[in-house]
């Protein structure tokens, strides 16, 4: 238990004290481009709060979440014949959230 303790606390250490390595010798720049908003390279127009759409957001998340769960899909697959039923439940519930998506509106392409 005592090696335990030991080691956690050496880890702490560790850790910390790459923490404040980093941070002394990291060269901060606080100039008018570095501190500035990033936009692909092209000055910003208006507000900056209304130069992204969100709903190219809620797209990328959507997916993203529909990816990961085809990679479960295939898992449960391949595993055995007991676990269809988790598989069926796991397809009901992810029909429901894109029934759910498209009820909102969250699927049209228009901005």
């Amino acid at each position: 238990m005592l090696v335990l303790i030991m080691v956690l606390l050496f880890t702490l250490v560790l850790l910390l004290a790459f923490y404040v390595i980093n941070f002394v010798l990291s060269i901060k720049d606080m100039g008018k481009n570095k501190i500035s908003a990033f936009e692909c390279g092209f000055g910003s127009v208006g507000k900056i709060q209304n130069s992204f759409s969100i709903h190219f957001f809620i797209m990328m998340l959507m997916f993203v979440i529909f990816d990961l769960e085809i990679v479960m899909f295939l898992g449960i697959l391949v595993s055995d014949l007991s676990s269809y039923v988790s598989f069926l439940l796991m397809f009901f519930f992810i029909l429901g959230g894109f029934y759910m998506e498209w009820w909102y509106g969250k699927l049209v392409w228009v901005i």
